[in-house]
């Protein structure tokens, strides 16, 4: 199948080859080490860029280092989805770097542990890792020229749940439900949040139904679904968030994104919401084509710029 752009996969290649992988259980530096123990091709756009792994079976979470040739002073964990089936490492990952990367932004790729909802324990794994993850940004900011108070966070379908996940629950000192040890805010609360067609609800009217059953199972309590709807947790403390979602979405209908604002509007937390008529699910930066939507990296940029003075 020919490629859809070819500038785009040759630089996705070339950038990822000069990655860093960190294990973040270890903190070791990775090397020839898989990123998961099933890796295959996306089935939905198989062999239209070299790139295209989606990744499950993951035992040891991993973070992907993109460095820019001249930082900004800003980096930006990256959370990708899959429904909470998979990890779609490449598409809401590896793609995003070229453009970020030219713009001076470090990005920080993270392949998570999925949720079993058999097993209590497993069901908050993708958030720990999250936690883990923004632990390990802020400790070791320096390292990759980045500001302590410029690191971000952005979450694509079930990786915008994660990411909204982590923003309502980590001020949840008497409740939170992300982890059983001690949260240093300090630590894990990012600067700012972008959450790209986010699954933010696991209200059965509106949630995506695949991300549900994984993460908390289809015949949850309904204190189980109130924890973990993102817009039903919402505080006043939380950064500045934008949305972006398509009224066409197949999948994670648009109303998701359009609760979580009100949401926020309601707490009088900053918040800035694009909504477009076409673009479907999962386009990440790929798959945007001719359509208005293709501008969202660029919304995105100058709205974290305009919540960060460089």
């Amino acid at each position: 199948m020919e490629i859809i752009n070819e500038k785009l996969n040759e630089m996705m290649v070339y950038l990822f080859e000069k990655s860093t992988r960190i294990d973040l259980i270890t903190s070791n530096v990775l090397f020839n080490e898989p990123l998961g123990e099933l890796v295959y091709q996306d089935p939905e756009h198989n062999g239209e860029y070299s790139l295209d792994r989606v990744v499950t079976n993951i035992s040891h979470p991993q973070l992907t280092i993109f460095t820019p040739e001249h930082s900004n002073g800003c980096g930006i964990l990256v959370i990708p989805g899959g429904g909470y089936q998979a990890v779609m490492f490449d598409k809401e990952g590896t793609a995003l770097a070229p453009f970020f990367l030219s713009k001076g932004y470090t990005i920080f790729v993270l392949t998570y542990r999925l949720p079993s909802p058999l097993f209590s324990d497993d069901i908050n794994r993708p958030f720990n890792d999250a936690i883990l993850a923004m632990m390990y940004i802020r400790k070791n900011a320096s390292k990759w020229k980045i500001e302590k108070d410029r690191i971000g966070i952005m979450g694509f379908s079930a990786g915008g749940h994660v990411a909204a996940m982590l923003i309502t629950q980590a001020y949840n000192a008497d409740s939170c439900i992300l982890s059983n040890e001690k949260i240093d805010i300090n630590l894990i609360m990012p600067n700012f949040a972008g959450l790209i067609y986010p699954v933010i609800s696991m209200s059965d009217s509106i949630t995506h139904k695949g991300s549900k059953d994984k993460l908390i199972s289809h015949d949850t309590d309904d204190i189980n679904i109130k924890n973990y709807s993102a817009e039903c947790n919402v505080n006043s403390k939380l950064p500045p968030v934008f949305l972006l979602h398509c009224c066409d979405d197949p999948l994670v209908p648009v109303e998701n994104s359009l609760l979580m604002f009100d949401s926020l509007i309601k707490y009088n937390v900053p918040t800035e919401m694009h909504i477009y008529e076409k673009g479907g699910h999962g386009f990440g930066i790929q798959w945007t084509s001719d359509l208005p939507v293709k501008r969202w990296p660029e919304l995105f940029i100058n709205w974290i710029e305009s919540k960060i003075i460089y």
